[in-house]
């Protein structure tokens, strides 16, 4: 797995390349002509940024038991720059407090939200070198893992004591799906509890017994919440077509369009539009970025009605980082993106002369382009179209290939992706036992012809006794 597996850092540091935006200092300075709205966003980032600066303490830290505040502003600092000095500071303080055995929100008191977003927030931004041992932080965060496949951490007052829950999960996941630290069985099982708790509305409860906590700073509100979860399902490889993710970004999208219930709501606006971007839904984005600006404190500041008394640098490094990706993100709008071709069969056994059902409905366009799809079955036989059906009139080894294409776009991009089919002999077929009537048939001639010879022989005899 690589070091980095972060959708969001990849997709800034490709637009970054292509759109040049960082400078060589801690302030914003965009070297392009920006829009009138681009204007607005990079004086929102540069003011958020400005506050976090400011704020920052010699230490790189934001105050004792605040290492989620220090590892969002030292996020949103490197997204700027990443020679930055602040930045550099506040990675120096988290990758020591992950590294000591001894930092509180470490086993056995501690909880795994806190670890996993410090440890998401250091391998997206390539800051993985400055941790001195990096299998002992991915040990102690799994040690969180319960058999349910949850993380643990989140203390339910009702049950006093700590339980698992969707925020400790989805951040411990982040953390350890990004650094390379999790085996492919823990994962999997994080991820199922994780879809365990999604409801019908395609929203993401904090636990199995409640909906969310207001109090809960990585996940105050069942916005955030979904977010912060779909975002950790992108970096596990679930696409834009996944039913789950589609319930997921349009409930998102329903609770944008709604002004997230109302002002004082930054922290989810924020996770809201990075989710959206993730997945290329840049208008629901583009929803989310203009409620989150509205949101701005005249400081540069942000803060969380559900959980902040005043402006912090948790919520003001979120918005700092959704406002930078966002800001380039409509530039996404202009790259075509290849399709994805996947395919499945069925019967799995194939048998000569018999059919096998091709299907490529799991293949996508993340621009939700019109696709075509070409096969060609190994035999020297092809199709064209969603669902064919093929008949090999021999056995052997096959390769089945599957090509998803663009339709109506100017590059007309592809996607090619095979299998390999082994159809087996047809059983050799025993002679058929023959049916009654056929029986009937063959016997009853013979016996009316036995009849007759008996009837004559008797009649032979008669006569010569006669006779005699």
């Amino acid at each position: 797995m690589p070091a980095s597996n972060s959708l969001l850092a990849a997709t800034f540091l490709i637009l970054t390349a292509i759109f040049p935006f960082v400078t060589t200092t801690d302030q914003l300075q965009p070297k392009t002509s920006p829009t009138r709205q681009s204007q607005v966003q990079t004086s929102a980032v540069s003011s958020a940024l400005q506050w976090l600066v400011s704020h920052q303490l010699r230490d790189g830290s934001y105050g004792d038991f605040h290492e989620q505040q220090t590892a969002a502003a030292a996020y949103a600092l490197w997204l700027n720059n990443s020679s930055s000095a602040s930045s550099r500071l506040s990675y120096t303080n988290i990758t020591g407090q992950l590294d000591s055995a001894s930092s509180w929100f470490w086993p056995p008191y501690g909880e795994s939200d806190y670890p996993g977003v410090l440890l998401y927030t250091v391998a997206a931004t390539q800051q993985l070198n400055l941790l001195h041992d990096s299998t002992g932080v991915y040990d102690r965060l799994l040690q969180f893992q319960l058999p349910t496949g949850g993380f643990e951490g989140y203390f339910d007052t009702s049950l006093m004591h700590t339980v698992t829950s969707s925020v400790d999960t989805a951040e411990a996941l982040w953390g350890l799906i990004n650094a390379g630290g999790i085996q492919t069985t823990n994962l999997t099982a994080g991820i199922s509890y994780l879809l365990s708790l999604q409801n019908n509305d395609g929203s993401f409860n904090l636990t199995n017994r409640m909906r969310s906590d207001p109090i809960y700073s990585l996940g105050p509100d069942s916005v955030s919440i979904t977010a912060l979860v779909t975002l950790v399902l992108r970096d596990a490889s679930f696409s834009i077509n996944n039913p789950r993710i589609m319930k997921a970004l349009d409930f998102l999208s329903k609770a944008v369009s709604e002004n997230l219930g109302g002002p004082g709501h930054p922290y989810a606006a924020a996770l809201s539009s990075l989710a959206f971007v993730s997945y290329y839904r840049l208008e629901d984005a583009s929803g989310a970025l203009a409620c989150l600006r509205a949101q701005q404190n005249p400081d540069g500041s942000f803060n969380d009605i559900s959980r902040s008394s005043g402006p912090n640098a948790l919520d003001t490094g979120w918005a700092a980082i959704a406002l930078q990706v966002g800001s380039l993100s409509t530039h996404l709008e202009q790259i075509d993106h290849a399709p994805v071709a996947k395919f499945i069969f069925s019967p799995q056994s194939v048998v000569e002369n018999t059919g096998v059902s091709f299907t490529a409905r799991d293949s996508y366009d993340p621009d939700g382009d019109d696709l075509s799809y070409s096969w060609t079955f190994g035999d020297g036989s092809s199709a064209l179209g969603v669902n064919p059906v093929h008949v090999y009139t021999r056995p052997g080894n096959f390769s089945i290939t599957l090509t998803a294409k663009e339709t109506g776009t100017a590059q007309a991009l592809s996607d090619t992706t095979w299998q390999a089919l082994y159809v087996q002999p047809a059983p050799l077929q025993a002679s058929p036992a023959p049916s009654p009537s056929a029986i009937f048939l063959a016997v009853v001639p013979l016996a009316i012809v036995l009849i007759l010879l008996t009837v004559t022989f008797f009649l032979v005899r008669r006569r010569r006794a006669s006779r005699g």
